[in-house]
Order: C-alpha cells, then structure tokens, then sequence
C-alpha cells in the first residue's frame, strides 16, 4: 500500500505484539483468556494486557499528536490492536478477540477529531 502511494514506512516497536511469557505456551487459548478477565493477569517473565493497551495507547497518541489532519495506516497483531479497540470500547472482551483471531486481514478504522475517537469501523475480513 505504502509504495503504491510513494509513502514512507515508519516501523514503531511499541505496538508490537504481547510479549506471552520466555517460555512455550501450551494452551494459548486459556492464558488469552485468563487475561481477558484479569487484564493485570501475565505469565512469568510476560506482559499483562494493561501493560501492552498502555503501550499501545502511548505510541497511538504520539502517533495522533504527530500526525493532525492526516490519514495514518497502522499495521500490528490481533492483540495488540483489540487493547487499543478496548480502551476505547470496553465491552470489546475475550469474546470479541476470541472471533478475530484467525481473521486476516483484520480492518480497523478510526477516526478521530484531535486525540478523541469520533467513529470506530470493526471489518471481519475480506469476503467475510
């Protein structure tokens, strides 16, 4: 998308992925869980959910300051982008992540006025 336009990538670590735990994850579907209901909830070594939604917000406002009036395209992991989809709604939950994980591409678009989310637009996929 991005040489098709003739724009620049910037890559932003900050909205990487949950950093699960050092160790193999043997049931990933429970710990995702686990974490949905206790948002504070990490494996050893691990990053909770309110870690990764804090992370993820902060770059999201810097990204936002930097950028007023403009189009921005931001691409991350399913987690990482349903912290911040739940910050702005709450009752995005487990359920939610849960129908989304396996949707790829997975389109999200907001729209804002200033730092303030005037429209959130939650796609399912191409063709679905």
């Amino acid at each position: 998308m991005a040489n098709s336009r003739s724009k620049s990538i910037t890559t932003l670590t900050d909205l990487r992925e949950r950093k699960l735990s050092d160790e193999w994850v043997k049931d990933f579907n429970e710990i995702a869980q686990k974490q949905w209901e206790d948002f504070n909830f990490k494996l050893p070594n691990g990053e909770s959910l309110k870690e990764v939604q804090e992370r993820n917000i902060k770059t999201l406002d810097h990204i936002l300051s930097e950028s007023k009036n403009q189009t921005v395209v931001i691409g991350t992991h399913g987690t990482a982008l349903s912290t911040i989809i739940n910050d702005y709604k709450p009752e995005f939950r487990y359920e939610a992540f849960n129908a989304i994980k396996h949707v790829f591409p997975w389109v999200v678009r907001f729209e804002f006025e200033g730092e303030a989310l005037r429209k959130l637009g939650i796609s399912l996929g191409i063709g679905k």
